[in-house]
């Protein structure tokens, strides 16, 4: 069994040369219940008796960093029930240290803090309280979450075809293909594989399908929080004897200096050229390769094929250059102001026609809407190198998943006072 070497943590500021921990198997109290055990006593560990263990993988120094800040969040959280009575569930606390976070080429350490909340159940026949071996009900906090770009899936990149019932080419947008592709792709995305949309930023945070552009601002400017997990409750309501369970976020970032900016069309059509280079060294590779590969087939479906694809040879250059010329045409001709206009291009990806895709280029919208994307990019401003701070906090996620039963009482009753006592502005010092 592990064991905690913290030795004089705060005298010598966090300056830990090993970082483990006692793991602890936690049993009910043997109080007598009834049908429910939801007002049990119920018991709480810190981060030196975990379930399972941790390990924060990294440096020393980097451990010191990590450890001071997810400590820093574990006191936030018994402070917040300093005067709550926890009942019916065993709360646990565990530390995790998980893969970088890539924002553009600046790298952190992602890692996090988390309140697993194991409920409490009555035994039908011993009449005494059992803990439920899984946790749904769960309190967590990751510094420098993922925001994965890639999402944004404009029209007319990675997959289309040049006329219907003929191949279908389709290909990562983010580099030529050759020899230099995993490096390029690493260190020089193109820059469209960059965008984000809002729906990109809200995935798996909000299902507000009505308020996604609020949401998405909440998310954007670390002011107020999101739900997922309602779906169709949350307009058609529910009953007393439903179950469900409310996951709601934050993000926590540096006031007043947004996540991600918008892509002005000026910007997207210079990508696009961009882009549109890495299409046709794509093409022209997947269609040798294709030929190169019925070569000897002499069957009459090699034969139709071989054809296809040399079609395909003579009519791509004609779409390039009209594609070319188009964007050329958009940046030369239209005015500043409509230039300098945020970017919202279609965004269906069912459309693969490349002449469509053609037609559909250059077309702007002035809001989102069904297959309509606004398009943004990570803030410079606020993503910047780490300056050989690994660890160093840059954007926090808060995470509480809680849930609504008349059976798991214990779950509403922590999130209740978790609202109204955490004290969340204290998370912007971590991260100032």
């Amino acid at each position: 069994m592990k064991k905690v070497f913290l030795t004089n943590l705060l005298l010598y500021g966090f300056a830990i040369t090993c970082i483990s921990q006692t793991t602890k198997k936690i049993t009910a109290p043997q109080t007598p219940c009834n049908g429910t055990a939801d007002d049990v006593p119920g018991i709480y560990t810190d981060h030196t008796q975990t379930k399972y263990g941790f390990s924060l993988k990294g440096t020393a120094a980097e451990k010191t960093v990590m450890m001071k800040n997810l400590i820093a969040v574990e006191k936030l959280e018994e402070a917040s029930r300093k005067n709550f009575n926890l009942t019916g569930c065993v709360a646990r606390v565990s530390f995790s240290r998980a893969d970088n976070s890539t924002y553009d080429k600046n790298i952190y350490a992602r890692y996090g803090y988390q309140l697993g909340v194991y409920q409490f159940v009555c035994h039908v026949t011993e009449h005494l309280p059992k803990i439920v071996d899984e946790y749904m009900t769960v309190f967590r906090l990751t510094v420098n979450p993922s925001i994965a770009p890639g999402g944004a899936n404009t029209v007319g990149t990675g997959e289309f075809y040049t006329k219907y019932g003929r191949m279908v080419y389709s290909f990562p947008i983010e580099a030529k293909p050759g020899p230099d592709f995993e490096k390029n792709k690493t260190e020089k995305p193109s820059r469209v594989s960059q965008y984000f949309s809002e729906q990109n930023l809200l995935s798996g945070r909000s299902d507000d399908y009505k308020n996604k552009h609020t949401d998405f601002l909440k998310l954007n400017n670390g002011n107020g929080y999101v739900e997922n997990g309602w779906g169709d409750s949350r307009y058609k309501g529910t009953s007393a004897n439903s179950y469900y369970f409310i996951d709601r976020r934050y993000l926590i970032t540096k006031a007043g200096v947004p996540l991600l900016i918008p892509v002005s069309r000026k910007q997207y059509l210079e990508d696009m050229l961009e882009y549109l280079e890495i299409e046709k060294a794509n093409f022209e590779y997947l269609n040798t390769k294709h030929l190169n590969d019925i070569t000897n087939e002499t069957a009459d479906w090699a034969k139709k094929r071989r054809a296809a694809l040399e079609a395909d040879k003579q009519d791509y250059p004609k779409i390039y250059e009209a594609k070319k010329t188009k964007l050329k045409d958009l940046l030369a001709k239209q005015k500043s102001e409509w230039l300098q206009s945020p970017a919202v291009v279609d965004q269906n990806t069912m459309l693969k026609d490349a002449n469509q895709s053609l037609e559909a280029l250059g077309r702007f919208y002035d809001e989102e809407g069904e297959y309509k994307s606004a398009l943004y990019v990570l803030n410079p401003a606020y993503f910047v190198g780490n300056n050989g701070q690994l660890t160093k906090p840059l954007l926090l996620e808060v995470q509480f998943r809680y849930e609504i039963s008349k059976e798991r009482g214990f779950s509403a009753r922590l999130f209740n006072n978790w609202e109204k006592n955490f004290d969340l502005l204290a998370l912007q010092k971590i991260i100032e």
